[in-house]
Parts: C-alpha cells; sequence; structure tokens
C-alpha cells in the first residue's frame, strides 16, 4: 500500500536518489546545456536537501510503498515575479519526479494534492513551477493536472 507524507530525515536519502535520477532524465530526455554538468555528489545533494528542509516556508512530500521513497515534490512560498501585481506571493514547485514504474497511477495527483493543500494553508492562491520546454514527460504529467503555460521564459548565447 502506497503512503503519501511529509519528508522524514529518514527519508532524504531517497529523495536524494530520487532527485539524482530526475536531474539526469532531463539531461537525457532534453540534451540541454544547462544540465552539462559533471556527476552529482549525493552528499552535495543531501546537504542542500537538510538546509532546505529547515527553511520558512520549504516543504517536501513523499509517496512510499514498502517503507521505500518512490516519489517526492518539492515546494516553497515564493514573492510573485510581478512586484506591482495584487497577488504578493505564490506556491512553487521547485521539483517533484515519480519512479517510472509507478507513473500514471495517480502519485504525481497525490502528491501535488498535498502541495496545494499545504500552499492554501499558507494563504496562497496559485501553485506555479517552471518546466523545461524539451521535457516532453515533464509537461504531459504537468498539463495533466491543469497547469497551463502563462509565461515563456527566453535565452541567447552570448
Amino acid at each position: 500500500m502506497m503512503e503519501f507524507e511529509e519528508m522524514s530525515a529518514e527519508d532524504i536519502a531517497g529523495v536524494v536518489r530520487l532527485f539524482n535520477e530526475l536531474v539526469y532524465f532531463i539531461k537525457n530526455e532534453t540534451k540541454d546545456e544547462y544540465f552539462d554538468f559533471n556527476t552529482l555528489s549525493d552528499t552535495e545533494v543531501e546537504m542542500k536537501l537538510r538546509d532546505l528542509a529547515g527553511k520558512q516556508g520549504f516543504i517536501t512530500f513523499v509517496a512510499k510503498e514498502a517503507g521505500n521513497v518512490i516519489a517526492f515534490i518539492s515546494g516553497e512560498v515564493r514573492e510573485c515575479f510581478l512586484p506591482i501585481s495584487k497577488v504578493k506571493k505564490v506556491g512553487y514547485i521547485s521539483s517533484a519526479y515519480v519512479l517510472p514504474g509507478y507513473r500514471n497511477q495517480h502519485v504525481l495527483k497525490n502528491l501535488e494534492g498535498l502541495m496545494l493543500e499545504y500552499f492554501r494553508s499558507q494563504g496562497l492562491s496559485y501553485a506555479e513551477l517552471n518546466v523545461m520546454t524539451k521535457n516532453i514527460t515533464g509537461k504531459r504529467a504537468w498539463e495533466s493536472l491543469g497547469y497551463k503555460t502563462f509565461r515563456e521564459q527566453m535565452r541567447k548565447g552570448i
């Protein structure tokens, strides 16, 4: 039976493993130069995650089966990108990953539901995220949950 809950200290190693799978997946799917990096150190990722875990407004939820982390979603409360907006703060989903064998089983939907509940508890009305243009798998997953493109970011090599 699958369990969905806030990440505990015991879950961090599992989330680190999945985070590394996520960035390698994006690297391979998009072939984007931003994801041209050397091997990620689990220790470095774990230190960053532990730092973020203690930060006000940051949260990670996990899905577990038989005690093993099979998916996660991380989010935080951020300032709205447009300072003149009446919307001052938004919920920002910074990363999420579901192991391939658990996709299309509503795992992301359940995790996103926990995240939206958290954002609502913080008085927020919007959830936002970024997805790489060539990350077709990610785009399809988020669109299936009702996310729509509302702005686009561009870049140019110089």
